[in-house]
């Protein structure tokens, strides 16, 4: 089993209606091929941690990596990891509506986060809290 961490810039803002979308296209693909991880989002900046098969992350992420609703894409690790982190897909992002999305499984503000599971590698835990920040901003550290 690998993961791989990658930041990018949306090309335009996304709506909640689009990340609502989105989070529905996610868990949809991810189901049928054994996918986990979360997803950032804040003001045009995206973040993504995927683990799950080598061979099914890594043309996963090809896809990603050329998808047209982004751009700058940078891949900041790709490696073999023991065990899932990430075990329930989750998104986590600053809404438009925050009270349209209370009761909407699987999004997290950015205030709700759990901490950075323990299962992750110190390095790999340093990339995603350094991603979780520079999506989410200093302020919302405190989950940390």
């Amino acid at each position: 089993m690998n993961h791989i961490v990658y930041m990018s810039r949306a090309v335009r803002p996304l709506s909640d209606q689009d990340l609502r979308d989105l989070l529905d296209q996610c868990r949809y693909d991810n189901a049928r091929h054994e996918v986990t991880g979360i997803l950032f989002y804040s003001h045009g900046n995206i973040a993504q941690l995927i683990e799950g098969a080598p061979a099914v992350i890594e043309p996963l992420y090809e896809r990603i990596a050329r998808d047209g609703r982004h751009s700058h894409v940078l891949q900041l690790a790709n490696k073999p990891i023991a065990h899932r982190s990430f075990a329930e897909w989750s998104m986590a992002f600053h809404p438009l509506e925050s009270e349209s999305f209370r009761a909407l499984e699987g999004f997290l503000l950015p205030h709700q986060l759990p901490p950075t599971p323990d299962s992750l590698p110190i390095a790999d835990a340093l990339i995603v809290d350094l991603v979780r920040q520079a999506v989410l901003g200093a302020a919302d550290q405190s989950a940390l």
